[in-house]
């Protein structure tokens, strides 16, 4: 079945475990997994205070900070933001939904 989506989630899957292959990467730093978020989906799938790199691989995703001053961060597809510092407070997929890879730290984030 072909949805016209240029890649499944299966294939996110496959991108975030093959980085676990590069040469001289510690993947004990971190972990690496895809997330699929449908507009109007109000759950966080990662960790509000974790160090985190957001890749957006398909459709529109919103990022609005913890930090009252800081206004929400727009993403598309190819774009790529860190989480921390500051903390995320929601992550909002746009109308037609958002693919991304998510790479988090397993370290505690540096609050210097």
């Amino acid at each position: 079945m072909n949805d016209g989506r240029p890649y499944s989630l299966v294939q996110i899957r496959e991108l975030g475990h093959g980085i676990h292959d590069l040469p001289g990467f510690d993947t004990n730093d971190f972990r690496a997994f895809a997330v699929r978020l449908d507009p109007l989906e109000t759950r966080l799938p990662i960790d509000r205070f974790a160090e985190t790199l957001l890749l957006v691989v398909e459709g529109r995703l919103a990022v609005d900070w913890c930090e009252a001053t800081r206004v929400p961060t727009e993403l598309g597809e190819g774009d790529t933001v860190l989480t921390n510092p500051p903390a995320v407070q929601v992550l909002r997929a746009g109308a037609d939904g958002a693919t991304f890879l998510v790479m988090a730290s397993r370290s505690p984030a540096s609050t210097n």
